[in-house]
């Protein structure tokens, strides 16, 4: 099936709403935040790179543009409209060209239908149900606590019905240096988008003698390169656990 029709399979659709109420919950969770916007979370990006490397780059533009949107709903700062077409859909749109660097699934045994309707339906309902409550109630407290049962139970999920299509996985060695170049590029995307943001509408920020692209490549570097650091640890797990893969 080609791509154009594998984006509105149900499946598709419910793993881009999982994958984006998981980053915007993991959004919350903040080690530090600057000023003028940015800040240092728990791995946030990771779950739309996540997708993004599982699905291509049609699928993860789509999917990191959505969660670029939703960070406008929930966290706007906003001063321009090209401000905020560059700092929200762009920045982290181009989260998706992680999806680049895809690599064709080792795994290749389908589930039965009725396992693969039944996680497809509690799928589309969870995460439903999550998104909702992250968008309509946004109280911080709870957003978090059920953002992280949802994170396990999703996590879980995926291991179970990877059991069941392969019931045994021979331990193999993964080349994880695509998944980490691909997150690289996405995060790097983003440094750029936020980068031209700073110079074109905040340069005026910068402190006297500096210059603006220096300025701004500080400051969103600030926070882009803590970010990439701890995005790149976890994909690595994840590629190395052969996670990125399963569930297709």
């Amino acid at each position: 099936m080609s791509e154009s029709k594998t984006i509105f399979q149900t499946k598709v659709i419910a793993e881009i709403v999982a994958f984006v109420a998981l980053s915007t919950g993991l959004s919350y969770v903040k080690i530090f935040s600057l000023p003028q916007g940015g800040s240092v979370t728990a791995g946030s990006m990771v779950p739309v790179i996540w997708l993004s490397l599982r699905r291509g780059p049609k699928i993860g533009l789509v999917a990191c543009g959505l969660y670029g949107l939703v960070q406008l709903m929930v966290e706007p700062f906003i001063y321009h409209p090209a401000q905020v077409l560059l700092d929200y859909p762009i920045a982290f749109g181009a989260l998706g060209l992680a999806g680049f660097f895809q690599k064709s699934p080792s795994i290749g045994v389908k589930t039965t239908v009725a396992v693969d309707r039944l996680i497809t339906a509690f799928l589309c309902v969870i995460s439903f149900l999550l998104f909702s409550y992250e968008l309509m109630q946004l109280r911080l407290s709870e957003t978090i606590f059920f953002s992280w049962i949802f994170a396990f139970s999703f996590i879980f999920l995926i291991w179970l019905e990877d059991r069941i299509r392969t019931k045994r996985i021979e331990r193999q060695q993964r080349n994880f240096t695509p998944a980490l170049i691909g997150a690289s590029v996405g995060i790097f995307g983003r440094f750029l988008a936020h980068l031209v943001s700073g110079v074109v509408f905040f340069g005026s920020y910068a402190p006297e003698g500096w210059n603006p692209i220096v300025y701004s490549a500080f400051y969103n570097g600030g926070y882009i390169i803590p970010e990439l650091l701890v995005s790149a640890y976890f994909i690595y797990l994840l590629a190395k656990s052969g996670m990125i893969e399963v569930y297709k």
